[in-house]
């Protein structure tokens, strides 16, 4: 269950985002607490990738406030638009909060095992038989034990896809960040990726999940919030609120995705 007490995991306040002349964000305040699963919902273009990748900074607000763990990001305005301020900063709180992306991104040139001790041994200055041991225990959570020593290229996607999420747990993040985890995947491969994030979900992983799979957000997160245009259009306990949402968009949204 969410924990309330402490300090968000995460929290969004007033987060504006332009792109050139293109409003893609605008004013989206959002807190998630230490074990809630948030599913992120919406059409093509409502901004939720966005929103996701400026959690972490791969995208920079242009205005509003990122806090990770109750530690806001320190941004710059520059001639050119926002800057980070504090490049260690950010590489600190980036090992706190792992992405995972549509494209699976391992490193092609290293095996799977290389790309799980990677971070931890360079970037968190872990030992190295430590990390090696986690991998391993990682790579048997996710179902793919016997692919420790193969190359990404010889994996199906949705084995790629479950390394990539071996990857962002070797970092021990607070949080994770799941882009359309399923939506580069053959169908068949879909089931195996959401059931090892749902695996996650049950142990009370703090998780945001920009997903397209209803039936998913639906039974899995503990929350779900529809984007349209850039804005919050619904937000509120996921089964309540499939069952009976407040918002016109968002009703019409679930009526749309149900006959595809």
């Amino acid at each position: 269950m969410p924990d309330h007490s402490s300090q968000p995991v995460v929290s969004l306040r007033d987060i504006h985002k332009h792109f050139g002349a293109l409003e893609v964000l605008k004013g989206i305040s959002l807190e998630a607490q230490k074990g809630e699963v948030i599913a992120i919902l919406g059409s093509s273009g409502s901004g939720k990738s966005t929103m996701l990748r400026c959690i972490n900074m791969l995208e920079l607000p242009t205005a509003g406030e990122v806090a990770i763990n109750g530690e806001a990001i320190r941004l710059k305005v520059t001639r050119n638009g926002p800057a980070i301020a504090d490049q260690k900063q950010i590489d600190r709180i980036r090992t706190r909060v792992a992405m995972v992306f549509q494209s699976f991104n391992l490193w092609s040139h290293m095996t799977i095992e290389q790309n799980l001790i990677e971070a931890p041994i360079h970037v968190q200055g872990r030992h190295r038989s430590d990390c090696i041991a986690e991998a391993k225990a990682l790579l048997d959570k996710v179902g793919i034990a016997d692919k420790i020593d193969a190359y990404p290229a010889h994996l199906s996607g949705g084995q790629q896809q479950r390394a990539a999420i071996a990857r962002a747990l070797a970092m021990h993040p607070d949080v994770m960040l799941f882009d359309e985890p399923t939506s580069a995947l053959d169908p068949e491969r879909v089931g195996e990726v959401l059931k090892v994030i749902r695996a996650l979900a049950e142990e009370g992983r703090t998780m945001l999940v920009v997903t397209h799979e209803m039936a998913f957000a639906r039974e899995v997160a503990s929350r779900v919030i529809f984007l349209h245009q850039g804005r919050i259009e619904e937000d509120g306990p996921a089964k309540e609120t499939f069952a009976n949402p407040k918002s016109e968009r968002f009703r019409q949204f679930i009526a749309t995705a149900h006959n595809h």
